[in-house]
């Protein structure tokens, strides 16, 4: 009995040093500009991403929390996206608040993250002392947690930054062809589609369904294939080729195999576009060279993309075919933000935003049958 407490009492000694250093942060892309002490007893953890509109709001929240408590008091934003995405993105968002990369996503698993924003209270052991909606956190809260935490620990022990092994990079030397495809084999399955854009190519990895649906702008299952030919591929396309115009049929000649159009009637969304006020490209900024597309667990921000191309990620998120009608085929690009999770904001989003009316129902759409070409 007595060795069970002398284990009890030194690992309730030992599990405050446990949690020094618990946040892990690959990087701080800015400290706090309003927190006047290095060293604090409560430590507010604001989870938010760039996608996130009322993140934006409740980091003005928190912005002026934090002047009004500026010692002993100390708030993190942090979230889990690119770090070169989240300096552009404060460029044009201003914030005297610190803000952070999480580690690997670590924080977010931790405290399991499923909507956001979302706030959570640490102490200066690490212990959580509250958690919720940043925007019901107040001020007379803080005032009562301080009277009974007194201990202090540093910033930096209380967020460790934990650097991500360095890799090779690569230069883009670019593609001798116009096209080049090559057969992966099992071991190199990595899952879902891989879309990577180079300098002066785009590569595609992942299975043939996957990849033709991503050239077709359709969801996954509209394109039938047998298990034969779905086999796994890496396909590069140099931009501005007649491969890269062309990719449908680029691959489908490679391949030696045909494509066929046939419509079924089942349930699908149905984008009504009579009126479309869609954005334009000033909306949002990445740069050059970088990916279009950032996905969360409810939105979806897309950088200077089309219609279809936007239509072609939320069918494949919601795994339900999309008919667009009365669309004159808009190829031009736009910048996109779209809710996905729950459908009733989706349907208000893309309305409200775009002017385009989204109803469920059973309807005719396309499928393709793709098969072998007859030998010679």
């Amino acid at each position: 009995m007595k060795i069970n407490k002398i284990h009890f009492c030194l690992l309730c000694f030992l599990c405050p040093m446990f949690f020094f250093g618990q946040i892990k942060v690959s990087e701080h892309i800015q400290p706090s500009a309003i927190a006047k002490q290095n060293d604090n007893a409560l430590y507010f953890v604001d989870f938010w991403a760039t996608w996130c509109k009322p993140c934006i709001h409740v980091s003005k929240y928190l912005e002026s929390l934090q002047k009004q408590y500026s010692n002993n008091f100390y708030v993190l934003s942090l979230t889990k996206e690119n770090p070169d995405l989240v300096k552009r993105f404060v460029l044009k968002h201003k914030t005297d608040l610190a803000i952070a990369i999480d580690y690997d996503g670590e924080t977010f698993k931790n405290n399991s993250i499923r909507s956001l924003p979302h706030g959570v209270l640490y102490n200066a052991d690490g212990e959580k002392l509250w958690e919720g909606h940043p925007a019901d956190f107040k001020g007379h809260q803080i005032v009562g947690f301080l009277n009974r935490n007194k201990k202090q620990v540093s910033v930096n022990k209380m967020f460790k930054v934990q650097a991500y092994e360095k890799s090779v990079v690569v230069k883009d030397v670019g593609l001798k062809k116009d096209f080049e495809i090559i057969k992966l084999n099992a071991k190199e399955n990595t899952g879902s589609l891989q879309v990577v854009k180079h300098l002066s190519y785009l590569d595609l990895k992942g299975s043939l369904q996957d990849i033709l649906a991503y050239t077709m702008d359709s969801f996954k299952n509209q394109v039938n294939l047998s298990e034969e030919l779905n086999k796994r591929y890496q396909m590069r396309f140099k931009f501005g080729s007649d491969a890269y115009s062309n990719k449908t049929e680029t691959i489908l000649k490679a391949l030696r195999l045909k494509g066929k159009s046939t419509e079924v009637h089942g349930e699908a969304l149905v984008f009504d576009i009579k009126t479309s006020t869609f954005w334009d490209t000033e909306q949002i900024d990445w740069g050059k060279d970088t990916q279009h597309f950032l996905i969360g667990d409810s939105e979806i921000q897309a950088d200077n993309v089309t219609l279809n191309q936007i239509t072609y990620q939320l069918a494949n998120l919601l795994k339900t075919p999309i008919v667009l009608v009365n669309n004159d085929i808009d190829e031009h690009i736009h910048d996109w933000n779209v809710h996905y999770k729950y459908f009733d904001l989706m349907v208000s989003s893309l309305s409200d935003n775009y002017g385009i009316q989204v109803e469920k129902k059973m309807v005719n759409y396309p499928q393709y049958i793709i098969t072998k070409k007859a030998p010679f």
